[in-house]
Protein backbone atom coordinates (compact mmCIF):
# COMPACT_ATOMS: atom_id res chain seq x y z
CA UNK A 1 0.00 0.00 0.00
CA UNK A 2 1.21 3.31 -1.12
CA UNK A 3 0.93 5.12 2.32
CA UNK A 4 1.47 8.80 3.04
CA UNK A 5 4.44 8.01 5.18
CA UNK A 6 5.84 5.79 1.94
CA UNK A 7 5.25 8.76 -0.20
CA UNK A 8 7.17 11.35 2.34
CA UNK A 9 10.05 8.81 2.72
CA UNK A 10 10.91 8.64 -0.98
CA UNK A 11 10.91 12.19 -0.98
CA UNK A 12 7.61 13.16 -3.27
CA UNK A 13 6.23 16.68 -3.10
CA UNK A 14 3.31 16.61 -1.74
CA UNK A 15 0.40 19.80 -1.54
CA UNK A 16 -2.37 19.11 1.10
CA UNK A 17 -5.10 21.02 3.18
CA UNK A 18 -5.41 22.60 6.64
CA UNK A 19 -8.87 21.21 7.82
CA UNK A 20 -10.29 23.61 10.47
CA UNK A 21 -14.22 23.53 10.16
CA UNK A 22 -15.25 21.30 12.68
CA UNK A 23 -17.99 18.50 11.29
CA UNK A 24 -17.29 15.79 9.10
CA UNK A 25 -19.73 17.32 6.18
CA UNK A 26 -16.53 19.72 5.60
CA UNK A 27 -13.79 16.74 6.51
CA UNK A 28 -15.32 14.95 3.47
CA UNK A 29 -15.67 17.37 1.02
CA UNK A 30 -12.03 18.11 1.75
CA UNK A 31 -10.60 14.15 1.37
CA UNK A 32 -12.77 14.17 -1.83
CA UNK A 33 -10.70 17.54 -3.29
CA UNK A 34 -8.28 15.45 -4.65
CA UNK A 35 -4.98 16.61 -2.46
CA UNK A 36 -1.86 14.54 -1.12
CA UNK A 37 -2.86 14.96 2.29
CA UNK A 38 -5.66 16.61 5.07
CA UNK A 39 -4.39 17.75 8.03
CA UNK A 40 -7.45 18.02 10.76
CA UNK A 41 -6.22 21.35 12.63
CA UNK A 42 -6.59 20.53 16.43
CA UNK A 43 -4.51 23.86 17.69
CA UNK A 44 -6.35 26.68 16.20
CA UNK A 45 -9.26 24.57 15.07
CA UNK A 46 -11.25 22.92 17.70
CA UNK A 47 -9.99 20.25 19.74
CA UNK A 48 -12.69 18.26 20.61
CA UNK A 49 -12.11 14.17 20.16
CA UNK A 50 -15.68 13.79 19.50
CA UNK A 51 -15.67 15.81 16.44
CA UNK A 52 -12.43 14.74 15.56
CA UNK A 53 -13.47 10.96 15.64
CA UNK A 54 -16.15 11.96 13.30
CA UNK A 55 -13.95 13.48 11.01
CA UNK A 56 -11.81 11.34 10.82
CA UNK A 57 -14.81 8.51 9.67
CA UNK A 58 -15.43 11.16 6.73
CA UNK A 59 -11.55 11.62 6.19
CA UNK A 60 -10.08 8.17 6.69
CA UNK A 61 -6.45 8.97 6.66
CA UNK A 62 -6.28 12.36 7.60
CA UNK A 63 -3.57 13.71 10.22
CA UNK A 64 -3.96 15.22 13.35
CA UNK A 65 -1.83 18.64 14.62
CA UNK A 66 -2.45 18.42 18.39
CA UNK A 67 -2.41 21.57 20.55
CA UNK A 68 0.41 21.20 22.09
CA UNK A 69 3.60 18.73 22.61
CA UNK A 70 1.53 16.83 25.56
CA UNK A 71 1.85 12.86 25.49
CA UNK A 72 -1.77 12.27 26.16
CA UNK A 73 -3.10 14.55 23.71
CA UNK A 74 -0.80 12.62 21.21
CA UNK A 75 -2.08 9.57 22.68
CA UNK A 76 -5.60 10.52 22.53
CA UNK A 77 -4.94 11.64 18.74
CA UNK A 78 -3.86 8.36 17.74
CA UNK A 79 -6.55 6.62 19.63
CA UNK A 80 -8.78 8.15 17.50
CA UNK A 81 -7.10 6.59 14.56
CA UNK A 82 -5.18 9.63 12.88
CA UNK A 83 -3.09 8.68 9.98
CA UNK A 84 -0.79 10.60 11.43
CA UNK A 85 0.74 13.74 13.57
CA UNK A 86 2.25 17.06 13.73
CA UNK A 87 3.48 18.33 16.49
CA UNK A 88 3.52 22.23 17.17
CA UNK A 89 5.98 24.35 18.84
CA UNK A 90 8.92 21.82 19.09
CA UNK A 91 12.02 24.21 19.82
CA UNK A 92 14.73 21.69 20.55
CA UNK A 93 15.80 18.36 19.99
CA UNK A 94 14.42 17.27 23.32
CA UNK A 95 11.11 18.26 22.53
CA UNK A 96 11.38 16.34 19.19
CA UNK A 97 12.21 13.28 20.99
CA UNK A 98 9.64 13.72 23.59
CA UNK A 99 7.25 13.87 20.64
CA UNK A 100 8.69 10.77 18.80
CA UNK A 101 8.28 8.64 21.93
CA UNK A 102 4.37 9.48 22.87
CA UNK A 103 3.97 8.72 19.14
CA UNK A 104 5.80 5.52 19.62
CA UNK A 105 5.31 2.10 21.52
CA UNK A 106 7.78 0.67 24.02
CA UNK A 107 10.90 -0.23 23.10
CA UNK A 108 10.88 2.64 21.16
CA UNK A 109 8.96 5.10 22.96
CA UNK A 110 5.94 5.12 25.70
CA UNK A 111 2.81 5.54 24.34
CA UNK A 112 0.30 4.15 26.49
CA UNK A 113 -1.08 0.51 25.26
CA UNK A 114 -4.94 1.36 25.17
CA UNK A 115 -5.80 1.34 21.80
CA UNK A 116 -7.63 -1.99 21.98
CA UNK A 117 -10.06 -0.12 23.42
CA UNK A 118 -10.30 2.73 20.65
CA UNK A 119 -11.49 3.54 17.23
CA UNK A 120 -7.61 3.09 16.34
CA UNK A 121 -8.27 -0.67 16.26
CA UNK A 122 -11.70 -0.68 15.53
CA UNK A 123 -12.37 -1.28 19.46
CA UNK A 124 -9.94 -4.32 19.18
CA UNK A 125 -11.25 -5.72 15.75
CA UNK A 126 -8.38 -5.27 14.02
CA UNK A 127 -5.91 -7.27 15.70
CA UNK A 128 -2.79 -6.06 13.48
CA UNK A 129 -3.41 -2.61 14.38
CA UNK A 130 -0.61 -2.30 17.38
CA UNK A 131 2.49 -3.71 14.61
CA UNK A 132 1.71 -1.61 11.95
CA UNK A 133 1.43 1.69 14.18
CA UNK A 134 4.79 3.08 14.71
CA UNK A 135 5.33 2.98 11.18
CA UNK A 136 2.93 6.16 11.25
CA UNK A 137 4.28 9.55 9.55
CA UNK A 138 5.09 12.37 12.63
CA UNK A 139 5.91 15.64 12.08
CA UNK A 140 7.16 18.00 14.06
CA UNK A 141 6.61 22.26 13.64
CA UNK A 142 9.78 24.77 13.98
CA UNK A 143 7.75 28.04 14.05
CA UNK A 144 10.62 29.73 16.57
CA UNK A 145 14.28 31.31 16.69
CA UNK A 146 15.04 28.82 19.06
CA UNK A 147 14.00 26.13 16.52
CA UNK A 148 15.84 27.49 13.73
CA UNK A 149 18.63 27.72 16.16
CA UNK A 150 18.56 24.20 17.12
CA UNK A 151 17.18 23.38 13.55
CA UNK A 152 20.37 20.77 12.82
CA UNK A 153 19.91 18.56 15.98
CA UNK A 154 16.01 18.80 15.72
CA UNK A 155 16.63 17.21 12.23
CA UNK A 156 18.96 14.54 13.84
CA UNK A 157 16.22 13.04 16.07
CA UNK A 158 15.64 9.54 14.48
CA UNK A 159 11.74 9.39 13.25
CA UNK A 160 10.82 12.28 12.32
CA UNK A 161 9.73 12.49 8.54
CA UNK A 162 8.92 16.20 8.68
CA UNK A 163 10.15 19.31 9.89
CA UNK A 164 7.16 22.01 9.22
CA UNK A 165 7.94 25.39 9.21
CA UNK A 166 5.25 28.02 10.53
CA UNK A 167 6.22 30.77 9.20
CA UNK A 168 3.80 33.29 11.02
CA UNK A 169 4.91 32.18 14.34
CA UNK A 170 8.43 32.48 13.34
CA UNK A 171 8.22 35.87 11.75
CA UNK A 172 6.69 37.68 14.86
CA UNK A 173 9.33 35.70 16.98
CA UNK A 174 12.14 37.32 15.15
CA UNK A 175 10.26 41.02 15.31
CA UNK A 176 9.58 40.84 11.59
CA UNK A 177 6.20 40.00 8.97
CA UNK A 178 6.07 36.71 6.74
CA UNK A 179 6.36 39.51 3.75
CA UNK A 180 10.24 40.77 4.78
CA UNK A 181 12.54 39.56 2.25
CA UNK A 182 15.05 38.97 4.60
CA UNK A 183 12.84 36.69 6.27
CA UNK A 184 12.29 34.39 3.56
CA UNK A 185 16.25 34.11 3.21
CA UNK A 186 15.98 32.18 6.82
CA UNK A 187 13.14 30.02 5.40
CA UNK A 188 14.96 29.17 2.51
CA UNK A 189 18.10 28.32 4.50
CA UNK A 190 15.94 26.36 6.90
CA UNK A 191 14.42 24.75 4.00
CA UNK A 192 17.95 23.62 2.44
CA UNK A 193 19.22 22.29 6.44
CA UNK A 194 16.34 20.23 6.59
CA UNK A 195 16.84 18.48 3.42
CA UNK A 196 20.11 18.20 3.80
CA UNK A 197 19.64 15.83 6.74
CA UNK A 198 17.41 13.68 4.90
CA UNK A 199 14.04 15.04 5.98
CA UNK A 200 11.28 16.67 4.13
CA UNK A 201 11.23 20.15 4.53
CA UNK A 202 7.65 21.32 5.13
CA UNK A 203 5.89 25.02 5.32
CA UNK A 204 2.46 26.99 5.40
CA UNK A 205 2.43 29.99 3.71
CA UNK A 206 1.26 32.11 0.86
CA UNK A 207 2.84 31.07 -2.49
CA UNK A 208 3.11 27.78 -1.65
CA UNK A 209 4.57 26.65 -5.20
CA UNK A 210 7.42 29.22 -4.29
CA UNK A 211 8.53 27.19 -2.07
CA UNK A 212 8.36 23.99 -3.86
CA UNK A 213 10.50 25.70 -5.91
CA UNK A 214 12.88 26.61 -2.85
CA UNK A 215 12.62 23.04 -1.97
CA UNK A 216 9.68 22.35 0.50
CA UNK A 217 8.40 18.84 -0.39
CA UNK A 218 5.36 19.24 2.05
CA UNK A 219 3.35 22.23 1.28
CA UNK A 220 -0.25 23.57 2.62
CA UNK A 221 -2.03 25.14 0.43
CA UNK A 222 -4.29 26.96 2.72
CA UNK A 223 -7.22 26.39 5.01
CA UNK A 224 -10.25 25.43 3.90
CA UNK A 225 -12.30 27.56 6.45
CA UNK A 226 -9.99 30.70 4.51
CA UNK A 227 -11.05 29.08 1.49
CA UNK A 228 -14.53 29.34 2.20
CA UNK A 229 -14.54 32.92 3.97
CA UNK A 230 -12.61 34.03 0.33
CA UNK A 231 -14.82 32.50 -1.83
CA UNK A 232 -18.31 33.26 -0.07
CA UNK A 233 -16.84 37.09 0.00
CA UNK A 234 -16.33 37.01 -3.59
CA UNK A 235 -19.53 35.44 -4.59
CA UNK A 236 -21.22 38.10 -2.42
CA UNK A 237 -19.27 40.82 -4.69
CA UNK A 238 -20.49 39.36 -8.14
CA UNK A 239 -17.71 37.16 -8.42
CA UNK A 240 -15.15 39.88 -8.19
Amino acid sequence: MDTLANRIRRGDTLRGLWQVLPGPEAAEIAAAAGFDWLLLDGEHGPWDPSDLRRRLIAAPDALIRVPANEAWMIKQALDLGAGGLLVPMVDDAEAARAAIAAARYAPAGRRGVGAMVARASIYGLDAGYAARADDLTVWVQAESRSAIENLDAICAVPGIDCVFLGPADLAADMGTTPADPAFHAVLEDAIARIAAAGIAPGIFAADPERWVAAGARVVSMGADGMVLAAGLRGLARGGA
